[in-house]
């Protein structure tokens, strides 16, 4: 009966030093509570709930480095207001193994466009083509260019013949980035080669992508 008081003494303790002004006194007690055996996702879930953001901070850095899983507090993680915080649990779900397609589909929508760029790269590594339809969307339609080039990059690993319409449309991007990638994007879908963007003169660059553009023209009945 002792033990459990102490106990309970020792974790209402722990809880009082994490609301601390002190961020040294905040990591000790993070740490303290993570080797808590009452530590348990649901009392994690409570305490991060009640958090301030710089307490919430730092217990989400101790728990992504602990040793055991914790998939359900860093899967409420991903919908944080905080971007920083959804891009490390977003991170933390895929080296655990607990990243799903439809979450990852799910999170391609999220405002933030590192978080975009980093559920892109993810769902590469997992390469399920079942989410190539809202990639090849976002290859056109997503507000940032680095999102929309990486977005193409992987529609070019992916896509065949039914992704060269979009390709083709996403020539005329506003971003010579993304255009260079599209070329690129071609080549891989296509085996055409009209030319190296990267080492291109503008002129030379527009002559390329006119090359493709006049190649459609030709090809787009018989493809």
């Amino acid at each position: 009966m002792m033990e459990g008081f102490l106990k309970r003494v020792g974790l209402e303790q722990i809880l009082e030093d994490l609301t601390d002004n002190d961020p040294e006194i905040k990591k000790l007690a993070a740490k303290a509570l993570l080797r808590e055996s009452s530590c348990t996702g649901e009392l994690l879930a409570t305490v991060l709930r009640d958090a301030d953001k710089p307490t919430s901070a730092i217990l989400y850095e101790a728990l992504f480095d602990d040793d055991r899983d914790f998939p359900g507090v860093f899967r409420c993680a991903a919908s944080d207001p905080d971007p920083a915080v959804r891009r490390m649990a977003i991170r933390y779900l895929f080296r655990r193994g607990a990243f799903a397609l439809n979450d990852g589909i799910a999170w391609l929508e999220d405002s933030d466009p590192y978080v975009r760029r980093r559920v892109i790269s993810y769902l590469f590594w997992i390469n399920d083509r079942s989410a190539l339809a809202p990639v090849v969307r976002m290859s056109l339609d997503d507000p940032e260019q680095a999102v929309r080039k990486d977005a193409l990059r992987l529609v070019g690993i992916w896509g065949g013949k039914g992704e060269i319409p979009s390709a083709v449309k996403a020539l005329e991007d506003g971003s010579p980035e993304v255009r260079m990638q599209a070329i690129r994007t071609l080549r891989r879908l296509t085996g055409e080669d009209f030319g190296e963007p990267g080492s291109a003169s503008e002129d030379e660059f527009e002559w390329i992508v006119a090359k493709w553009q006049g190649w459609w023209e030709l090809m787009k009945e018989r493809i």
